[in-house]
């Protein structure tokens, strides 16, 4: 093996130290940044509200400096509950992957809010380790963070999320339920198909019915046609009733054209306006909002 000389290592590792700078070896920090990024901890670190978000932006500015000061906010057991949630927040946001253990940690906080924060900066960090984790607190007896755990989980790949947030359909909290909703209208899957079909017709949630129409429509779901028939002429929620017209068209399915045909009368312009869409794509025509012409046309294709 041929020996490389002192001066070509210290050649190479010079050129190293140029090209990739303070990221191959660490920032030294100089005395004014460091009492920067204290100042800022400290208020972040206050009781009061006030002084918790100047520190929150002011560290934010400072950036992916700050983030080893940030952890150890998480490791001290007196900081306030406020200032901790506010910290997961902001490590998330800095998409600090060297936090990722400690915020998997802090996942046990007795603070269901703190708990919470945790869940929603996991979710922006996107680290896949993070995934079995966050599946677990879908388990958590707190609402807020079950839902904050769903919408976390879209950032991952993980094939049984999908599966997992098809159970939550049939949470006893609505936000749950929008937030399941919004997985599988994230993360399309013929297999949730049956789910959706029955959460458009029965849920409580407006926003529930909505989501679970559009997660139809991108899935194609043929089985679905029915359903998005009777919801576009009868759901009670205008915004239900424009997805479904929306996701009818995506079906691509001529028997949804007299339905949506229809659909033009409803008093709400969303639903016009999704409606006259989805026939123009069905049909070729473009006869815009205008019902009459519509009904013509759909006459003079059957006699």
């Amino acid at each position: 093996m041929n020996k490389k000389s002192p001066v070509f290592i210290c050649a190479l590792l010079f050129f190293v130290i140029v090209l990739f700078g303070d990221s191959c070896f660490g920032k030294n920090l100089s005395s004014i940044e460091i009492k920067k990024i204290e100042d800022g901890i400290a208020k972040i670190k206050e009781q009061a509200r006030g002084p918790q978000r100047a520190g929150y932006m002011e560290l934010k500015v400072i950036g992916a400096d700050a983030v080893p000061f940030l952890i150890e906010i998480l490791n001290d057991k007196n900081v306030n509950r406020e200032s901790r949630r506010m910290t997961c927040l902001l490590l998330g946001e800095l998409k600090a992957r060297e936090a990722v253990n400690m915020l998997i940690y802090t996942l046990k906080n007795d603070s269901y809010t703190v708990r919470e924060a945790a869940c929603k900066a996991l979710g922006e960090i996107k680290d896949s380790k993070a995934a079995e984790p966050l599946m677990g607190m879908l388990q958590d007896i707190e609402a807020k963070v079950r839902a904050q755990a769903l919408y976390s989980l879209i950032n991952f790949s993980d094939k049984r999320i999908s599966l997992e947030a098809v159970k939550f359909l049939k949470d006893n909290n609505q936000e749950v339920r929008l937030a399941a909703a919004t997985v599988l209208n994230e993360k399309i899957s013929k297999d949730t198909s049956e789910a959706l079909r029955t959460a458009l017709e029965k849920d409580s949630y407006y926003q529930v019915r909505a989501t679970c129409a559009q997660a139809l429509g991108k899935i194609k779901d043929i089985n679905a046609l029915d359903v998005l028939i009777w919801s576009v002429k009868e759901d009670k929620d205008a915004t239900v009733r424009a997805a479904c017209a929306t996701s009818l068209g995506q079906l691509n399915d001529k028997k949804a054209i007299p339905a949506l045909i229809e659909a033009l009368s409803d008093e709400y312009k969303d639903v016009q306006l999704n409606t006259s869409r989805s026939l123009a794509g069905l049909t070729g025509k473009n006869f815009g909002k205008d019902y009459q012409a519509w009904i013509e046309w759909y006459k003079s294709q059957n006699k």
